[in-house]
């Protein structure tokens, strides 16, 4: 009975407590922590949010925070409601739209008619400038030179012929050499006829018979052109000696308008019969 009752009291002492919470922290030192257990207090340990809800919760409260700070600085100021960029910026250009239609341009100015000596230069120019075209350049250099002449107060005129006179001298320069043939020679002579070159076409009419003095047609046409320069008796004796050739000349002589000068002429009308009246019997 001692012994028990010494036991039990050793168990109700104070330092046989001490020691067993001594031997308890030790061997729960050395045993290992279970898994899944909960070893301190839930409200010794703060569960923190997640990151992504914190970067948008900051983005929210900045926004709002940016948003509502100035409008209602500028509300507290001027007592209105704040007005958008975008009508500010449309109210000023419909103003600036307004003062422009406001402001009336001035008439522009009234055209000044040309005088009559500025036209009759652009005329003369006009058909000089077609001769050039036609590449009759003796024509046209004749023409030119007589605008120099007539209209020397029309400077703009006169710088635009001088550059004509300077092309047409360096082609009249460049001209191609004169054929020999007789056949070539009076067809070079046709053309200048044609064009009204008449001194040129004599010219070629008259080498074309050194070459061929039998070619009746070339003694006609030679006739033709000295009618055009007003020779007369040079003319008749060209047609006589095509008449000689081939009498079918006389009737060709009397309804040329070549000749149309000469239908006054007494030895024209003997030599052609113009004016006369034919019976045929």
């Amino acid at each position: 009975m001692s012994s028990l009752s010494t036991k039990a009291n050793k168990s109700r002492s104070p330092r046989s407590a001490k020691i067993r919470a001594t031997k308890a922290k030790k061997s729960a030192l050395k045993k290992p922590k279970r898994p899944g257990k909960i070893t301190t207090s839930p409200k010794s340990r703060k569960v923190a949010p997640p990151k992504q809800k914190q970067a948008a919760s900051r983005k929210a409260v900045s926004k709002k925070a940016v948003s509502k700070k100035p409008v209602k600085a500028k509300a507290a100021k001027t007592g209105r409601k704040p007005v958008p960029k975008v009508a500010a910026s449309r109210k000023a250009s419909s103003k600036i739209a307004a003062k422009k239609r406001l402001v009336a341009k001035p008439p522009p100015p009234p055209k000044r008619q040309p005088s009559p000596g500025t036209l009759a230069a652009v005329r003369a120019f006009e058909h000089a400038l077609r001769l050039f075209n036609r590449h009759d350049y003796q024509g046209a250099k004749r023409s030119f030179d007589e605008i120099l002449k007539k209209f020397e107060d029309q400077a703009e005129i006169l710088a635009g012929v001088r550059t004509y006179l300077a092309i047409i001298e360096q082609r009249l320069a460049r001209a191609p050499s004169i054929p020999r043939n007789p056949d070539a020679l009076y067809n070079q002579g046709v053309f200048e006829h044609n064009r009204g070159n008449f001194e040129d076409a004599r010219a070629l009419f008259e080498k074309a018979l050194k070459a061929d003095p039998r070619a009746d047609h070339i003694w006609y046409s030679l006739a033709a052109a000295y009618a055009r320069l007003n020779d007369p008796q040079k003319s008749l004796d060209a047609l006589r000696r095509a008449i000689a050739i081939r009498a079918v000349h006389r009737s060709h002589a009397r309804s040329d308008p070549d000749f149309t000068n000469l239908h006054d002429n007494e030895e024209f009308q003997q030599l052609t019969g113009f004016g006369f009246d034919f019976i045929e019997e």
